[in-house]
C-alpha cells in the first residue's frame, strides 16, 4: 500500500506545485510588466540573450556597420536595417520592424510548461510504478532496498525520457529570439572558471550539512530512504541525472525565458522559488532556494549549461558520499566542531561566490565583419 500511497501522493503534490508554480509565476510576470509598460515606447530588451542591450551598443553596432558597407544607419532609435549587413555567423540582426510583445498569457505558458511537464513525467512515474506493484503480488515482500531501487529507476526513466522535450523546447528559443533578432552566441568559459562552479557546490553542500547537523535539523526521513540504495546508484540518479534534467528545466528554459522580461535579480530569485517549490519538503526547499540563487549566479555569469550543473553536481554528489560515508563522522563531532566547519565552509562560499561575480563575463562572438 506504501508505494500506491507514493504515487497518489505525488499526484496531490504535482497538483499544488502547478496552481502554486501558475501564481507566483503569473504575479511576477504581471508586476514586471506593469512596471516596465513605458518601455514599449523603446526597443525591447532581451538581457543577455539580446544581440545588442540598450540604445548605446546598437548605436556603436550601427557606426561599425555602416564603416563596413557605406550605407546610413537606421534612425530608428539607434537600430540598423536587417539589410544593412548581411547574415553573419553567430549573429542575428534586430528585424527592423520592433516585434509586439507577449502577451502575459503567453508569458505565464512559456514560463511553466517545462516545469510543469518535468513534474507531470516524475507523477506519472510514480503512480505508474504503483500500479505496477498493486497489480503484481510477487512485489508485495519486497525489501527497502529493493524499493527505494525501483524508485530511483522510475526517476531515472522519466528523467531521460524527458531530456528530448526539453532540448527540443530549448530549440525552438532559438528559433524565436532568432526571428527577433534577438539571440546571441557565446564563448566557452575557461576551465578554470568551470571548476570554480563545482568547488562552489562542494562547498555549499559541507555548509548545508553542517549547518543542520549543528541546529539539529537533520535528515527528515528523506536521506535515510533515498540512500539506502547503493551508492552508485545514488550519485549517478542524485549526483548527475538529476542535475543535468533539473539545470535544463530550471536555467536554460526557466531562467532564460524569464530574463526576456525582467532583470537578473528577479529572474534569478523567482527561479530560485520555483526551484525550491519543486524538490516539495521543507529540508531540500530550504537549502534549493540558495542553491537556485547561486546557480542562476553562475549561468548568468557564464551563459552555458556546464557551470550551473557542475555546481548542482557538486552540491549533490558531495551530499550523497557525506550520508554514505561520512555520516557518522559528522554527527561524532562536538558542536565547536560543526561550527568550525560551518565557518569555514561559509567563508570559502563567499570567497567562490565574489570570485565568480567579479570574474570575466562570457564574451560575445562577434560577427565578421568584410
Amino acid at each position: 500500500m506504501r508505494i500506491i500511497s507514493f504515487g497518489v501522493f505525488e499526484l496531490v503534490i504535482l497538483i499544488a506545485a502547478v496552481v502554486v508554480v501558475l501564481a507566483v509565476i503569473g504575479i511576477a510576470i504581471a508586476l514586471d510588466r506593469s512596471r516596465k509598460a513605458k518601455a514599449l515606447r523603446r526597443p525591447p530588451s532581451f538581457g543577455w540573450l539580446a544581440a545588442s542591450s540598450g540604445r548605446q551598443e546598437s548605436a556603436s553596432f550601427d557606426r561599425s556597420a555602416s564603416g563596413a558597407t557605406g550605407q546610413r544607419p537606421s534612425a530608428a532609435a539607434g537600430r540598423y536595417e536587417a539589410s544593412t549587413v548581411g547574415p553573419q555567423p553567430g549573429f542575428y540582426p534586430y528585424p527592423s520592424i520592433p516585434p509586439k510583445p507577449d502577451g502575459i498569457i503567453i508569458r505565464l505558458w512559456r514560463a511553466s510548461y517545462p516545469v510543469l511537464l518535468i513534474l507531470g513525467v516524475q507523477a506519472l512515474a510514480g503512480l505508474a510504478l504503483g500500479a505496477l506493484v498493486a497489480a503484481n503480488p510477487s512485489f508485495a515482500g519486497v525489501n527497502d532496498y529493493d524499493f527505494v531501487w525501483l524508485v530511483l529507476m522510475g526517476v531515472v526513466v522519466s528523467q531521460v525520457a524527458a531530456v528530448p522535450f526539453l532540448i527540443a523546447f530549448r530549440i525552438m528559443d532559438g528559433n524565436r529570439l532568432r526571428a527577433k533578432g534577438a539571440w546571441s552566441e557565446f564563448r566557452f568559459p575557461v576551465f578554470w572558471k568551470l571548476l570554480l562552479c563545482l568547488a562552489l557546490g562542494i562547498a555549499m553542500a559541507f555548509l548545508a550539512l553542517s549547518s543542520f547537523e549543528l541546529i539539529g535539523f537533520g535528515d527528515d526521513g528523506t536521506q535515510s530512504i533515498v540512500f539506502s540504495a547503493h551508492p552508485v546508484i545514488s550519485v549517478l540518479v542524485i549526483g548527475i541525472i538529476g542535475p543535468a534534467t533539473e539545470e535544463l528545466v530550471f536555467r536554460v528554459l526557466l531562467y532564460s525565458r524569464l530574463r526576456e522580461w525582467m532583470a537578473p535579480v528577479s529572474a534569478g530569485l523567482l527561479s530560485a522559488l520555483v526551484f525550491a517549490l519543486a524538490h516539495g519538503n521543507a529540508t531540500q526547499g530550504v537549502t534549493a532556494f540558495f542553491y537556485g540563487l547561486a546557480l542562476a549566479l553562475v549561468y548568468e555569469r557564464y551563459k552555458t549549461f556546464w557551470a550551473p550543473f557542475l555546481l548542482h553536481a557538486g552540491i549533490n554528489s558531495t551530499v550523497v558520499i557525506v550520508a554514505v560515508a561520512g555520516r557518522s563522522l559528522m554527527s561524532s563531532l562536538s558542536d565547536p566542531g560543526l561550527f568550525f566547519i560551518v565557518l569555514l565552509s561559509a567563508a570559502i562560499v563567499v570567497g567562490l561566490v565574489v570570485a565568480a561575480y567579479r570574474s570575466a563575463p562570457a564574451e560575445k562572438k562577434m560577427p565578421p565583419f568584410p
